[in-house]
């Protein structure tokens, strides 16, 4: 597999770093110099990875070995042209700028490392595998293992080549070799300073965090427990993220919302200002901290209550409420097959229909998981803007793909089409387009036409190969869903005037007939999706959706029946109904004293 989708930024700090110096330290002449070769840099530069996975079989040392062991094999390369760039400043006469190209080359290896983590541990979570163990040679494993490597990852079909001395062409390559295991809540990515023997090294650090997490679901009961190596610079809520596992975190990990709630078990995490300000000191000293605000200095353990991302009631859907997807009726015999999906800000919903019969014999439902990234489509650009798009595009393919596997039993059944429909930010997030003009005047979209791909090429070589059509938009803020749902009333025919509203994150209402259709959106989200209130919740299992003053005191009803979780808009409206109705609650929203 080669992997390309890298975004390198030259730091002229970080590159002065390698020299073993600072940019305001290292004088105004060759700071100049290095500014005027970044240009060229760019022009050189040619990232590419290259991965796979084999055996390892005669290439590791003893105490590794392992019978059946398997590996993912990673080769990185910035390319002949910027790996050969120092030696050419070198022969011109010219050390200075080769030290500095040779100083570049390093900084953007670096960079690709850290850019691979993302893709890596998502490839590692669709197989159902998890990351035991990172190696790096010599000093974890022979030479001989970049031969291997180069085999088994293809890097030699791609072009590169390696010497009799096992080392690479291009020079600027490196090779990292992870130990793969069936135990997928293991995720030992990092490279482990402390037992590489270049002490010299100007990017060298202490052994990274390791961070345990024990999930607990909504009745306390334990569900799993995963290991692995916090990044250095991450928060817990980053590194969550990055292990699949789903915190709500509506304000985007600003650590203004206070949902995305821990326990620390056992080590140490300093106790910040935001924390102060959503704890009390007694939760403080239990261990409650906010996941984006902690930041683990060395081991610790903590807790949470996982969300189920697949646990949201849809009103009107045929399953029961917090049940996952379930198989309505019988599929009967083969006929085409194709799946609608609605992409919403907070929820997707997936149907599979037989296109001949037009029997709908399944249906799945889950919450967006770019939700940890900001509850509405303004936090998302925001975050998208801020470097987060990659990580937001791999949430929502994720989903699908977790979609897709329910509703075809696993792979069992044939898809040959699948239509989407989606507002104009999850198709840009979709798709990987640029989002910052989505969010600043005159709010233009990089493109609201119909998109016509395939499964392979939107989900990955994995995916199996049907035609995909998204719905064309109309603007930023009114998107496919609202065309799919024009076109399913049949606007385009109706001579009558007709209302089409849809009441979600986003709220879109169309007013029209075949002759002029009029549409226009505003922000629904936090009324009927737990923003900005300290109990709220979406529609979840356990969130309070109705509520009665029985004269004493509120009786509630929770969706699903089960113990409250929180509180979501239809249970907010009516508990302050019933409290202004009972002379609780004054129209200022100010509690009467009892």
């Amino acid at each position: 597999m080669r992997y390309t989708d890298f975004h390198i930024s030259i730091s002229a700090e970080e590159v002065c770093r390698l020299l073993d110096g600072h940019k305001s330290t290292l004088g105004g002449e060759l700071a100049e110099e290095l500014e005027e070769m970044l240009p060229e840099a760019f022009e050189r530069l040619e990232p590419q990875a290259f991965l796979g996975v084999g055996d390892t079989e005669d290439v590791l040392y003893e105490e590794e070995a392992e019978e059946g062991q398997e590996a993912l094999y990673v080769i990185t390369t910035v390319g002949e042209a910027l790996s050969g760039w120092s030696g050419e400043l070198f022969r011109e006469g010219d050390c200075v700028k080769a030290m500095l190209a040779d100083a570049i080359a390093d900084h953007c290896l670096f960079q690709m490392d850290r850019q691979l983590r993302e893709p890596v541990l998502g490839l590692c979570r669709q197989q159902g595998l998890g990351i035991r163990r990172r190696l790096e040679a010599p000093q974890d494993a022979p030479m001989e293992i970049q031969k291997k490597a180069l085999q088994v990852s293809g890097a030699g079909e791609g072009g590169m080549e390696i010497t009799e001395g096992l080392m690479y062409r291009p020079v600027k390559s490196a090779c990292q070799v992870f130990l793969l295991t069936r135990d997928r809540n293991q995720f030992f990515w990092e490279h482990d300073c402390s037992g590489c023997p270049d002490t010299s090294c100007r990017m060298r650090k202490g052994r990274p965090p390791v961070l345990e997490v024990e999930t607990v679901d909504r009745d306390g009961l334990k569900r799993r427990r995963i290991r692995g190596h916090v990044q250095a610079g991450w928060s817990i809520l980053e590194t969550l993220r990055a292990w699949g596992i789903y915190l709500d975190a509506p304000c985007g990990g600003r650590g203004t919302c206070g949902k995305c709630r821990i326990r620390l078990v056992k080590g140490d995490l300093a106790v910040t200002e935001a924390d102060r300000s959503h704890f009390s000191e007694e939760e403080l000293k239990n261990g409650m901290r906010l996941a984006c605000r902690a930041h683990p200095a060395g081991d610790c353990v903590i807790r949470l209550k996982e969300a189920r991302e697949n646990a949201f009631y849809i009103p009107g859907s045929p399953e029961k409420a917090g049940e996952e997807s379930l198989e309505l009726k019988s599929a009967g015999k083969a006929g085409r097959k194709g799946v609608a999906v609605d992409i919403g800000t907070t929820t997707v919903a997936m149907e599979l229909a037989d296109l001949e019969t037009g029997e709908r014999p399944r249906i799945y439902t889950s919450l967006n998981t770019q939700r940890q990234y900001g509850a509405d489509v303004i936090s998302r650009i925001q975050a998208a803007d801020e470097g987060k798009a990659k990580e937001m595009q791999t949430c929502i393919r994720d989903v699908l793909r977790e979609g897709l596997a329910r509703l075809t039993d696993g792979g069992k059944e044939h898809i040959d089409r699948m239509v989407i429909g989606a507002n104009t930010t999850m198709v840009h997030l979709l798709m990987g387009y640029p989002c910052h003009s989505l969010g600043v005047y005159p709010f233009t979209p990089c493109s609201t036409e119909r998109i016509d791909t395939d499964g392979q090429a939107l989900l990955g070589e994995a995916a199996e190969d049907f035609d995909v059509s998204v719905f064309p938009g109309v603007s930023a803020y009114i998107g496919g869903d609202i065309t799919a749902g024009l076109y399913a009333l049949d606007f385009h025919r109706k001579e009558e005037v007709s209302v089409l509203v849809d009441l979600g994150t986003n709220g879109e209402m169309a007013v029209g007939n075949k002759d002029r259709i009029l549409a226009a959106s505003a922000a629904a989200g936090p009324a009927f999706e737990g923003g900005n209130i300290i109990c709220g919740t979406g529609s979840i299992p356990g969130a309070i959706s109705g509520a009665r003053w029985n004269g004493q005191q509120m009786e509630l009803q929770t969706i699903g029946g089960g113990a409250p979780v929180g509180i979501c808009g239809t249970g907010i409206i009516e508990a302050v109904y019933e409290m202004m109705e009972a002379g609780i609650l004054d129209e200022t929203g100010r509690l009467e004293e009892p």
